[in-house]
């Protein structure tokens, strides 16, 4: 099958815990149609979340199916295609051994997202369809997203996201771990909703009196759910009375999968997912004053899409998460009793350096994210330990969920901030020699940028407004007008500035101008 040239065709071939998914759209006058979509059944998650990895019987019918989806690519003549992979591909043990295989029979690069980059590729989704509803239910709202192996729970405050957290715990994952007790106990249902609690009820929502105005849900389940309520999507989204999805689960409850499956016409296998993901949503109704909940019809294969054919929405994605992110750190910083002030002086400043050192430091805008993360969070450690407070900040930033960021980006910035002072990066630090080669380099610059930038604020207290930055021959040249006595910050620059001249090849000089001179 052949398709005109001004005709843009991609697939995105999705690899989930509990299905295999390919959908092959197309971009015609700057609209996205879909030509195929098609789905086959797996177990991949079952067996990791029981046994801790992907049997090579699994790879091997993995392998034929996706042989299969390539004939179909071939045929609509698709070179631009994804194919990724969540929950069960990062939880299995054996996963570089299968991404191998895949590799090597099938010529295909799976992309093995974290929990934060699919879990954010999907509310950006959720944004974009609540934008476009004439009542706003984005404010105030808790935006959820439930899969088979995790919870991504986020707080939007109708501008931003304030909060952000991921669980290990979905639909599947639940049924798999307490499956086994279903058989000793009527009263399972009482077993399900006191193991949810431990775990769900640990969050704090950071809102008028822990509640959100608005409950937005999302996950492999909704559509089958409202299909069961009788209730039919408008403008791409679900609203579901939340007492309906009660009276649901209270029906279920004490109901044993055949009979839920015979009672609803849908297969055992959907209806142990039915009542783990009930199980799931009706708990988290109990974050929410709203009477109802928004479902949106959105799938991660919806954003990466996007992304595609659409190469302009990548670069809004970028800028929605990191708007984001810095959202989300602030909420932190706040927690920390971080002063406000100070971190955004030396964002300030850290991202001046940076733009400036561009055409030597050879980062992407990626890493300067990195770098006005640290800005933010680096003092949050005096809130555990004056004493040890650089350890006790690397310790809280490497295990934080901020917004959009993965696991390894969140420990590069630990790193920056847990250098903001006079140590630098060495060897004799085990967890940092424990870092690849690549990333040990990117630590040493971001570091050498972020003390120069904690230095001119040293006394925390503004001194300099602003910076002016200029390279010239083997120096950096950094200027500044202040009335003050700015001999701490001088001093502190000082300290700093060899650790950067031995990373970029650079001496900074600092000039400070005052108008009483």
């Amino acid at each position: 099958m052949n398709r005109k040239k001004s005709i843009k065709v991609a697939a995105v071939i999705d690899i989930g815990s509990n299905m295999l998914k390919m959908r092959i759209s197309q971009l015609k006058k700057g609209e996205i149609s879909d030509l195929e979509k098609l789905e086959y059944p797996l177990n991949l998650g079952h067996e990791v979340f029981t046994e801790g990895k992907i049997r090579f019987e699994s790879l091997r019918e993995l392998s034929g199916i996706l042989h299969g989806y390539r004939g179909i690519l071939k045929e609509y003549g698709v070179n631009q295609y994804k194919v990724v992979a969540t929950t069960a591909f990062r939880e299995a043990k054996n996963r570089s051994y299968v991404i191998d295989q895949l590799k090597i029979q099938n010529d295909m690069t799976v992309q093995v997202l974290e929990d934060d980059q699919e879990k954010t590729l999907i509310y950006s989704e959720i944004l974009n369809t609540l934008d476009k509803m004439e009542n706003k239910k984005g404010e105030n709202a808790l935006i959820s997203y439930i899969g088979a192996g995790t919870i991504g729970f986020s707080l939007y405050n109708g501008k931003h996201m304030i909060f952000s957290q991921n669980i290990p715990m979905g639909a599947l994952k639940l049924h798999d771990m307490l499956g086994n007790i279903q058989e000793l106990t009527e009263d399972f249902y009482t077993v399900v909703e006191e193991y949810l609690n431990s775990i769900i009820g640990h969050i704090r929502i950071p809102f008028s009196k822990g509640l959100v105005s608005n409950l937005v849900l999302t996950g492999n389940e909704i559509q089958l759910i409202a299909h069961i309520c009788g209730v039919m999507p408008e403008n791409g989204c679900y609203t579901i009375p939340a007492q309906m999805l009660t009276d649901l689960f209270k029906q279920i409850r004490s109901m044993s999968q055949e009979k839920i499956s015979n009672h609803y016409g849908i297969s055992e296998d959907t209806a142990e997912l039915l009542y783990s993901a009930l199980a799931i949503y009706i708990r988290l109704i109990e974050f929410s004053e709203s009477d109802v909940i928004i479902a949106p019809k959105v799938e991660l294969w919806d954003a990466l899409m996007r992304h595609m054919l659409l190469p302009k929405s990548s670069e809004e994605y970028f800028e929605h998460v990191r708007e984001n992110a810095i959202s989300c750190a602030y909420e932190i910083a706040k927690t920390y009793h971080c002063n406000h002030l100070h971190s955004e002086n030396v964002r300030k400043f850290a991202c001046r350096i940076f733009d400036k050192m561009k055409g030597a430091h050879g980062l992407d805008h990626r890493k300067r994210l990195l770098l006005e993360l640290a800005a933010i969070l680096h003092d949050c450690g005096y809130y555990v330990t004056a004493k040890q407070h650089l350890l006790s900040t690397f310790d809280l930033i490497k295990d934080i969920d901020v917004y959009g960021m993965t696991d390894e980006e969140m420990l590069l910035t630990a790193y920056v901030s847990r250098y903001n002072e006079y140590d630098v990066p060495n060897y004799d630090d085990i967890e940092f020699i424990r870092l690849s080669d690549k990333n040990r380099l990117i630590v040493s610059k971001l570091v050498a940028i972020f003390r120069l930038a904690n230095a001119l604020d040293k006394a925390q207290k503004q001194k300099l407004s602003d910076i002016r930055v200029k390279l010239n021959n083997d120096r950096l040249l950094i200027t500044a007008d202040s009335n003050e006595n700015c001999y701490l910050e001088k001093w502190a620059f000082e300290q700093c500035a060899p650790f950067f001249q031995e990373v970029f090849g650079y001496k900074p000089v600092l000039t400070v101008r005052s108008s009483l001179i």
